[in-house]
């Protein structure tokens, strides 16, 4: 620190020495004081004055970067920016903001899209964020942008892809419940610590009817992590679905304490005591939600409606659903829900038992078509006109685990019309990626021929079936996908090039007829691996050991033959 020292006459001759400190505040605050008064060039010198008392505080130079762009050097600002970044430190996100910033002002509108997509993806919610995206906005808008977004779109749309299919969100949200369990007990027995794959776990073996498996891991989960709350939720509605109420309360009571700021997780807990019966407690958790969150959103507004209903609250759930019936979308739903109360409200004994779901009122009828997917044997559906009726319906209106089943139930179905459906369904626009490839297989499965529209990201495209690789099965899971490829990578090793194909044929024979079956599933990749090499190696005539086959899989002979006895079936059956 520099200390310079003033004098000053008194009048009786002597003097009086002064004493002035000059530091990084000092001229700081002067800095300050010039801007205010758009005294720039004084700004200018003052804020140099911050970066030679302290060249390591990257504050000072964004200050001095900001004092160059009032002043039109955006290329000295850009200089110190980066050199903040490179140099001092990375982390300091709002520089991201301030080049995007400069480069508009420079007419450079691809490399400001570039920046500011950059800080969105840093920090989502910070300080500059509603900036940011309205400054994206006009970019995309006003000034023909968009190359950098969609890029950044497309990345974004891969790395949420792959973090969705390793803890399991991906086939959870896609209604693939089933190929969440095989991928999830995969993942846990190589990341024992992936705490996000248990929970998932957890709510795959719900979905699919494994309710003691479900609980036992939540337990699990919940003795090592005790204020886990993804697991005390899955404890709780568990416990709520086994009708223990004795220990309901217990259950409950650690979610009517909690409170948590990530919105996500708040939802999950007011859902939860929604769930189980605590609508005062799920009403309490969605108003302090509400408070937060501007605006709310359409889930938050029909939960905070759902839950007041519940408790009888007739005028908050009015309120609630009459701001929903604002959103087009939700309209209908809102109509719905707003009849029931008028209704209630005619007989002061009535109550209501609403979903916390937001569900469109179709879904209440799609439940009879569920049912029958579950109970009527599929070669009802040819004969039954009726039935028949219930399946196009449910493809068309039905949430994203009807139409699944929906779809299978047409392959089975295999007629003009069924392929007619799935025809038309894989070219409509509000499908999912996996809906539409499930679709796909069901029109590879019946043999369907000629052409077919797809509309895919890039828009429509007119396909040929018989071109689509029947490989494209692999994709709904990707523990078939690996069962082949180690098949193929060992016969390569064994010198058997020559019956790749042939177990390839075998193996895509078995998935699409497993494809029919909703219930079948593929566990263990290894036993699968061994058991295709064995039943291929036998029907082609190569010397075989199925004990030896055991050994190097580390998995029982048992396993194998079990495995190469499905595989048989299907072979059997298919004729070949």
């Amino acid at each position: 620190m520099d200390t310079h020292h003033f004098r000053k006459s008194s009048n009786n001759g002597s003097s009086n020495v002064i004493a002035m400190n000059f530091d990084a505040a000092y001229f700081f605050e002067r800095g300050v004081r010039f801007l205010q008064r758009n005294d720039l060039n004084k700004a200018l010198k003052a804020f140099r004055k911050t970066v030679e008392y302290e060249p390591n505080n990257p504050v000072n130079y964004c200050n001095l970067a900001g004092v160059y762009s009032e002043m039109g050097d955006f290329e000295a600002s850009n200089e110190l920016l980066e050199h903040v970044l490179c140099d001092l430190d990375p982390n300091m996100t709002e520089c991201q903001f301030y080049l995007a910033n400069n480069y508009a002002n420079m007419g450079e509108y691809d490399t400001a899209e570039e920046y500011v997509l950059r800080y969105l993806d840093a920090d989502p919610n910070g300080e500059y964020a509603d900036d940011a995206e309205e400054m994206l906005s006009v970019l995309l808008d006003e000034f023909g942008g968009g190359r950098a977004f969609e890029k950044w779109q497309e990345e974004k749309r891969k790395l949420d892809a792959q973090q969705a299919t390793k803890d399991g969100r991906y086939f959870l949200e896609n209604g693939q419940f089933e190929a969440a369990v095989e991928w999830l007990e995969s993942v846990i027995e190589e990341e024992p610590e992936n705490y996000a794959a248990y929970n998932n776990l957890c709510l795959a073996y719900y979905y699919t009817g494994q309710h003691d498996k479900a609980l036992s891991l939540a337990e699990d989960v919940l003795y090592r992590q005790p204020d886990n709350i993804h697991a005390l939720c899955n404890r709780a509605i568990l416990v709520k679905h086994f009708g223990w109420r004795d220990m309901l309360d217990a259950a409950a009571e650690p979610l009517q304490k909690v409170f948590p700021l990530h919105y996500d997780l708040a939802m999950k807990v007011g859902t939860t005591l929604g769930i189980i019966g605590y609508h005062a407690d799920a009403l309490e958790t969605f108003w302090r939600l509400i408070r937060l969150t501007t605006p709310p959103e359409p889930v938050l507004i029909h939960a905070t409606a759902a839950a007041a209903a519940n408790c009888k609250n007739w005028a908050v759930a009015e309120r609630f659903w009459q701001m929903l019936a604002r959103e087009t979308d939700y309209e209908a739903v809102a109509d719905h829900y707003l009849h029931r109360v008028a209704e209630a409200r005619k007989d002061d004994t009535a109550s209501l038992r609403v979903s916390y779901q937001l569900d469109l009122p179709v879904e209440e009828q799609l439940a009879v078509v569920k049912d029958k997917l579950k109970d009527t044997k599929l070669e009802a559906w040819r004969r039954d006109p009726l039935l028949r009726a219930s399946l196009y319906w449910g493809l068309r209106h039905g949430n994203h685990e009807t139409r699944r089943r929906v779809i299978r139930a047409l392959a089975v179905v295999a007629d003009e019309d069924a392929e007619k459906a799935l025809r038309l369904f894989v070219g409509r626009r509000d499908i999912d990626e996996t809906l539409r490839l499930h679709a796909v297989v069901a029109l590879k499965r019946i043999g369907a021929r000629g052409t077919v529209r797809l509309f895919m990201a890039d828009g429509e495209q007119e396909v040929s079936i018989e071109q689509i690789d029947p490989d494209v099965i692999f994709d709904l899971n990707p523990n078939w996908r690996e069962v082949w490829v180690r098949t193929e990578e060992w016969l390569h090793k064994a010198h058997l090039q020559r019956l790749v194909p042939e177990a390839k044929r075998l193996w895509l024979t078995y998935l699409y007829d497993m494809f029919l079956h909703v219930h079948r599933r593929i566990g263990k990749a290894d036993i699968w691996v061994a058991g295709l090499i064995y039943i291929t190696l036998r029907y082609f005539g190569v010397p075989v050991v199925q004990r030896e086959l055991a050994e190097e899989f580390a998995v029982a002979a048992s396993s194998i033959r079990k495995c190469s006895a499905r595989l048989e079936q299907s072979l059997l059956t298919s004729g070949i």
